[in-house]
């Protein structure tokens, strides 16, 4: 097992889900099971989140072509040699299960994910600017993997660095990354082509 997150909660850094700790893990290359062409390197460590139906950490990972994408923990350690399918995963109280299974989940994300993913991009680009403010109008591009079979180019851009509601400014929380920035673009790639 990686980390029993229920029994040993690690921390996050203030005012995020992203883990202050690598587990020994970011760096790690792992081939994707559904197209061995595609090798995805863990990037970040994030918080579980209540009410998945599998818990434990979540992992994000970039690949050769720099789409990013999550993976549960149960099937990340299967990926990762520590569980073979059919054993007990005790952290999870339940059995892991092979990439052939139907509860197998592997590399995809949802949009709890994909702003982690935004926020932390976020906080990059705060570090890079002096005094921290970000300019309106300021775009990001990111390429995502979905699931399999369904990648994503898409741009957001930034409204304004601040809480529309109280006019602070900036606004660098996690609990509001979701009214400053808009997605203006998402067009679906083959990852093949691109």
């Amino acid at each position: 097992m990686i980390i029993n997150a229920y029994r040993n909660p690690p921390t996050a850094f203030p005012g995020t889900r992203l883990l202050e700790t690598t587990l020994g893990i970011v760096g790690v290359r792992i081939p994707d099971p559904a197209n061995m062409r595609r090798v995805w390197e863990v990037q970040s460590l994030y918080l579980p989140l209540r009410g998945r139906a599998i818990g434990g950490i979540r992992t994000k990972l970039s690949d050769q072509k720099g789409f990013v994408t999550f993976c549960n923990q149960r099937d990340l350690e299967v990926m990762l040699g520590i569980g073979r399918s059919g054993e007990y995963c005790a952290w999870a109280d339940d059995e892991y299960v092979s990439p052939e299974d139907e509860r197998w989940c592997g590399f995809c994300c949802d949009d709890d994910d994909l702003m982690d993913d935004l926020f932390e991009r976020e906080m990059f680009l705060r570090a890079q600017v002096p005094g921290g403010v970000l300019p309106s109008n300021l775009d990001i591009e990111r390429r995502v993997h979905l699931e399999h079979n369904n990648d994503f180019e898409e741009v957001y851009v930034l409204l304004a660095d601040m809480d529309f509601d109280t006019g602070m400014f900036p606004d660098p929380r996690f609990s509001t990354v979701d009214r400053r920035w808009v997605r203006s673009e998402r067009k679906r790639v083959r990852w093949e082509q691109s």
